[in-house]
């Protein structure tokens, strides 16, 4: 019997890839779906926890994370939590992927189109004085639209 994440592995297959690391270790998968209705969705495959060093948020006004397959702990500004089966994001939610329950944890994540405003972290969180620090991209390409480059994984393995 084919299992819920051997689907999703499947469907991610051939959608544009973008592998999020934090120095040599990737630990999120990211596959873009489309854009519709003022939405931008996605498949994340979380491959290990987002780097410590603080609490991140985004950038849109509201966004949201379908957890799919596996099971996680976030760490927010009010501590750490179970991650719940539908998470609600807003531009003011800080949190970060603290601990994966299984190898692999699958959510659909989608975002509003437009309206962004500076993304960046949170930090001195022990103090419970948190002062945000906006992120600088070092990567290079285009930002806004980097699926319309990107090569899906089964042409990364085919080596195209």
């Amino acid at each position: 019997m084919i299992t819920k994440t051997e689907i999703l592995e499947r469907i991610a297959d051939d959608l544009p890839l973008r592998i999020i690391s934090d120095g040599a270790r990737p630990y999120l998968e990211r596959h873009y779906i489309g854009t519709a209705f003022g939405w931008r969705f996605y498949l994340h495959r979380f491959v290990g926890p987002d780097p410590a060093g603080g609490l991140h948020d985004h950038p849109w006004r509201l966004a949201f994370s379908l957890r799919l397959a596996g099971r996680y702990f976030e760490e927010t500004r009010y501590g750490m939590r179970t991650q719940r089966r539908l998470g609600i994001l807003t531009g003011d939610t800080f949190h970060r992927v603290a601990v994966l329950s299984t190898p692999t944890v699958w959510t659909l994540f989608g975002h509003s189109v437009g309206g962004e405003k500076p993304w960046g972290f949170l930090s001195f969180l022990k103090t419970g004085a948190g002062s945000f620090e906006p992120y600088t991209y070092q990567r290079e390409g285009n930002q806004a639209k980097w699926w319309t480059t990107a090569k899906s994984k089964k042409q990364m393995r085919a080596g195209q």
